[in-house]
């Protein structure tokens, strides 16, 4: 659903391969992991959301505010009741919800070899095998990799191992099962000033493991400066670290924009073609090369 990302890591999600967004705490993952899901579910290929962190409940009421354009808020006190048109929307968008293929499971506090019998058997029920006996199109979506208890470490197995661990084994499921699969991972501290891909929380293994590796997080109060506001450049950026089979993105980011109360996250288009946009506008030509852009593309 993001044609600018999906370019840079070379076409969008592909079989046998892990491609993994990392970010910090409250950035929006989740957001942007269900946003994309809808996008391929919305194209009747199965997806499966698998959720280390948010109940159910608060799951369906953000995906419904995606597809309405109401509150998430309103829908979880149910004010939207009081207005008949925000009844319709919110049925159709319940309507439309149920038939997606869109399937979500909160596995909090599962351990990781349940969480893959898991999604084996979601495979094998909804998905199935063609007629060359080839697993049909679909996405598996796991928010996010973490230790899911203090048993999944001891004095001989540090946390950064456990996570790698868990990589290993979600890239050898992909190659066995010949299924794409969208991960998430925790920026450490780095993450808030370093774009590289030493800003991952955990090991080596999760860069060497995965397809490509991107950084998602807020914009600064400089960046949104530059980049004409989130009205114009948007509130987020995406950067494109690491990818095997794309171009990936030389200098700068992806402006994304993060309308958090109905759950939408919009891609606008690189750093460079946002501030072209603006030149354009402000100025009155198409051609005007971004100011600074040295500067601001510098995060690449």
């Amino acid at each position: 659903g993001y044609p600018t990302f999906d370019k840079a890591i070379g076409g969008g999600l592909r079989r046998q391969c892990v491609d993994l967004i990392g970010a910090r705490a409250k950035a929006g993952k989740s957001t942007i992991a269900d946003n994309i899901a809808l996008s391929v579910a919305t194209r009747e290929i199965p997806v499966l959301v698998l959720d280390t962190e948010m109940n159910t409940e608060d799951h369906w009421n953000r995906l419904l505010a995606n597809i309405s354009d109401i509150p998430i808020n309103d829908i979880s006190s149910s004010r939207f009741t009081k207005d008949e048109d925000k009844i319709q929307r919110v049925d159709d968008a319940t309507q439309k919800l149920k038939s997606t293929c869109f399937h979500y499971i909160n596995i909090s506090g599962r351990p990781f070899e349940e969480t893959l019998s898991i999604a084996r058997r979601w495979l094998l029920k909804e998905v199935g095998y063609d007629e060359n006996g080839r697993m049909k199109d679909c996405l598996i979506v796991y928010d996010y990799l973490k230790l899911m208890s203090s048993e999944s470490i001891n004095n001989n197995l540090a946390e950064f191992q456990a996570l790698g661990f868990q990589i290993t084994q979600l890239h050898n499921f992909c190659v066995e099962y010949d299924v794409p699969c969208l991960s998430f991972v925790q920026l450490n501290r780095d993450g808030i000033t370093k774009e590289t891909e030493d800003a991952v929380s955990g090991s080596d293994r999760l860069i060497w493991l995965c397809t490509s590796f991107s950084i998602f997080k807020h914009k600064t109060e400089e960046e949104n400066a530059a980049d004409g506001g989130a009205t114009v450049g948007g509130n987020r950026k995406l950067i494109p670290v690491v990818s095997r089979h794309g171009p990936g993105l030389e200098n700068g980011y992806i402006c994304m924009n993060m309308l958090g109360e109905v759950s939408k996250i919009e891609e606008l288009g690189t750093i460079r073609e946002v501030q072209r946009q603006r030149a354009e506008r402000d100025e009155g030509f198409a051609n005007a090369e971004p100011e600074d852009s040295n500067q601001q593309e510098s995060g690449g």
